[in-house]
């Protein structure tokens, strides 16, 4: 099993569970839970939360940063193996052991750290920006919703046909503006393989994010929010979109792991996708 670790799961029992279970059970790393990992006050963080990754070490995958997956194509075949960075996973290791220096007084990986630390923590305060708009998305997509299709979304009903219209007409929208606006695109994807790439599972899980709002209040309940909360829903969306490529996810956390379960039954199921994980 190869599962996607959300940074909340990191220090959890059953973690170590997880991955003392079998060696087959591996945990797949991500830029953000590692960031997450980083930020804050990083010389306790990260030693608490690589704790049971060092016990594992042959356990775990480490992806390519998100700005990088984003160019990748969405051919079936390699899907998996295309996000792997394989380097920093051979070298995972040597990493942990370094961890393990600093933590004993190493000073220069220290200073290493903390700059790492400090990178980590200026993307995160970025992204609050960016949060600030959630509330006002939330309400243009509300707004496109009858109000019989805003109870089955309070009530978490089936989606009629005409929720799923819209839902792939909204994904498909913000995916070709995230594909044409981002750096890393260098070609548009085929029809075929869109759905295989990560700037259209990540876009789906957004819209799905935004869904699951209007079901607690709408915008008037994202407005009433903290904009660090909407912010940590918005790095939710990327574990949620990444393990749509793998076995599944390992999450503490209710909201991200029902946006990721949705996210799923909508690939196989509308967009006609293989997520078993088996695209080696």
């Amino acid at each position: 099993m190869r599962k996607v670790v959300d940074s909340n799961y990191l220090r959890k029992p059953e973690f170590r569970e997880y991955l003392s279970k079998s060696k087959a059970n591996v945990a797949v790393l991500t830029d953000y839970a590692a960031m997450e990992a980083y930020k804050g006050d990083t010389l306790v963080g990260i030693y608490n939360s690589m704790s049971v990754f060092a016990e594992f070490p042959e356990q775990v995958i480490i992806l390519k940063n998100t700005l990088v997956t984003c160019g990748l194509n969405g051919r079936g075949d390699g899907l998996q193996k295309r996000l792997i960075d394989t380097s920093q996973t051979k070298q995972f290791r040597l990493y942990c052991e370094r961890l393990a220096a600093a933590k004993a007084g190493n000073t220069a990986l220290q200073r290493q750290l903390l700059d790492l630390g400090q990178e980590a923590t200026r993307h995160l305060e970025r992204m609050l920006s960016d949060a600030e708009v959630l509330p006002t998305v939330i309400e243009d997509i509300a707004r496109a919703h009858t109000n019989d299709e805003l109870r089955i979304l309070r009530t978490r009903e089936l989606y009629s046909d005409e929720m799923v219209k819209k839902l792939m007409t909204a994904v498909l929208h913000t995916a070709a503006t995230m594909f044409e606006g981002h750096p890393s695109v260098r070609a548009w994807p085929d029809r075929e393989d869109l759905p295989n790439t990560f700037i259209f599972r990540a876009a789906l899980c957004a819209y799905l994010l935004t869904l699951d709002w209007i079901s607690i209040g709408g915008a008037k309940a994202a407005r009433g929010a903290n904009v660090t909360t909407i912010r940590n829903d918005m790095v939710d969306v990327n574990f949620a979109a990444y393990a749509t490529f793998f076995d599944g996810l390992l999450s503490s956390d209710e909201k991200v792991q029902r946006i990721h379960a949705e996210a799923r039954v909508f690939l196989a199921a509308v967009f006609g996708c293989h997520i078993s994980g088996a695209n080696l």
